[in-house]
């Protein structure tokens, strides 16, 4: 056996919090994916989920006194259980509808993990904690995800949600693109999505704002079947690379030797009805939430849900004129005049737990690049992130990307957009940023600009450990602090500032999904918490 001391304490661990019944549903996913990819792991779990269920009939055939009368049923239940686990791991997990994903090849196996999809829905006709516990998944860039039976909702963080049907096999190559091998998808694109694909052998599928299926039978063909809007099919035979525009209620028939026509008048033909309720989970938000709307000397009023009932409201600082507080995209607005700068409480801000902070921004298209600095910031306060800032800006270096296109610098790396936002418009800008508990893991950035993704990839940079002496250790009483206009040092703002325009400023408490970033620059609610 290959496993080491400490994966075999680990894995010990694991199959006895599973015996008694206090498994987390963390831990039970580390378990499902060890059994799933390792045989060394396998045989261990199959050997102590024996054990136990033999231990425990053994220590029932020595009781001596008589017990209570719904013992012997318990027990017999409770190590049975048990018993079908171990001998649905010796076949490889087949017993179970879904199989934890397990990475497809890769082209750089030191390249940094990314997220680039998630689970936000599964349904099946059996029901237990395995289908709970996938529930919320991310799926990295190159992740192969596999289906047994059921349904799943993957929605990709371009704001395309496909529905698989299993049995299926995908590949999920990037926010915009995905490969289906074997089973049936529905893909529904909204228009900041559109450009989608699902290749398969047969036939690659570009979505121009539509819903479409596709069922791909694992042999080379696949049907595909538009539902509403159109799509561009190209056959993936070498005999015909020519382009083909289905419309809505059009469907053709894809293989080695071409494209055919069938005769397909809905989706139900080809594939199962698409259920009509998901098991999802809890998807609200506690938020804090500054509409800059009305001003009260140098305060700005806030509205919270979730959170304790505080003060959370924004103070300017001293050095704001009468014209801050401006006309903004809606009814009011904040303005940084390159001195102007302001601060307000969140808690949990400095912490690894993960934010979605979305506004409106105006840039002038004569900002100067000592004026990128920073829309947003505040200081992390973690051993993941040190006690370095976070700043959210625009990007003033053309060497490291697009100029003045958006910009998330953090201890460890930076994420790039692309579009720029020093033209004097406004734009609706949304950052997830994810840091994560474990310190081996990868920050998370998604940056989106009016709706759209622009960017999920963070670029490596240098990395400051909470632990570092000096002043840029920092100053804590800075910490869970919100600052708007300006760039942070160790003790404070700087004297860079930002110059332009927010409104309608939010941070939530977790990473929010493309369509809750499309419904806030909508100026509509997200789920509110249960209180």
């Amino acid at each position: 056996m290959s496993l080491t001391d400490r994966e075999i304490l680990e894995l010990n661990e694991l199959c006895n919090s599973l015996v008694d019944d206090n498994l987390t549903r963390s831990d039970l996913a580390r378990l499902e994916q060890w059994i799933a990819k390792s045989d060394d792991a396998r045989k261990f779990y199959v050997r102590a989920m024996g054990q136990s269920a033999s231990l425990g009939h053994y220590a029932s055939e020595l009781q001596i006194e008589a017990p209570d009368l719904a013992s012997p049923v318990g027990n017999i239940f409770h190590h049975t259980k048990w018993i079908w686990l171990a001998l649905a791991a010796s076949v490889v997990v087949g017993a179970l509808w879904f199989v934890s994903p397990t990475p497809s090849d890769r082209s750089d196996p030191s390249e940094l993990v990314e997220y680039v999809a998630k689970v936000t829905g599964v349904k099946s006709e059996s029901s237990g904690n395995l289908i709970e516990s996938r529930l919320g998944a991310f799926l990295s860039r190159g992740e192969r995800f596999e289906l047994l039976q059921g349904f799943a909702e993957i929605t990709f963080d371009s704001g395309a949600v496909l529905v698989v049907e299993g049995p299926a096999l995908l590949d999920v190559n990037s926010p915009w693109d995905a490969t289906l091998h074997e089973g049936a998808i529905t893909a529904s694109v909204p228009s900041q999505a559109i450009g989608f694909r699902i290749t398969n052998p047969a036939v690659e599928v570009v979505d121009l704002g539509t819903e479409f299926s596709m069922v791909a039978d694992g042999k080379g063909a696949a049907n595909v079947f538009v539902i509403q809007g159109e799509v561009e099919a190209v056959p993936g035979s070498n005999s015909d690379k020519e382009a083909i525009l289905l419309h809505e209620n059009e469907s053709r028939r894809f293989s080695v030797s071409g494209a055919s026509e069938v005769e397909v008048s809905q989706p139900s033909a080809i594939h199962s009805e698409i259920p009509n309720s998901f098991e999802r989970g809890a998807n609200s938000a506690k938020y804090i939430y500054w509409t800059l709307d009305e001003r009260s000397g140098s305060v700005l009023g806030a509205r919270s849900a979730g959170f304790l009932p505080e003060d959370y409201d924004l103070t300017l600082g001293k050095r704001a004129s009468g014209s801050a507080h401006t006309e903004g995209f809606r009814n009011g607005g904040l303005r940084f005049d390159g001195r102007t700068y302001a601060k307000a409480s969140f808690p949990g801000l400095s912490s690894n737990l993960p934010r979605t902070v979305g506004f409106w921004v105006q840039v002038p298209k004569d900002a100067a690049l000592s004026e990128a600095y920073s829309m947003v910031a505040w200081r992390a306060d973690s051993a993941k992130l040190g006690s370095r800032p976070v700043h959210i800006g625009w990007n003033r270096n053309p060497d490291e990307g697009p100029l003045g296109a958006l910009r998330t610098d953090f201890s460890g790396g930076h994420a790039m957009g692309m579009t720029s936002l020093r033209d004097g418009l406004w734009h609706y800008v949304s950052i997830v940023f994810v840091p994560g508990i474990d310190p081996d893991a990868p920050v998370q950035v998604k940056q989106y600009v009016d709706g759209k993704l622009e960017s999920s990839r963070v670029t490596p940079g240098p990395k400051l450990s909470i632990a570092a002496r000096g002043k840029e250790s920092g100053d804590p009483s800075l910490a869970d602090v919100l600052w708007l206009g300006c760039r942070l040092g160790s003790s404070g703002p700087r004297k860079t500032r930002f110059r332009g325009a927010l409104d309608e400023l939010i941070i939530t408490d977790r990473a929010l999904d493309p369509s809750e970033i499309s419904r806030l620059m909508d100026g509509q609610e997200i789920a509110l918490p249960t209180l």
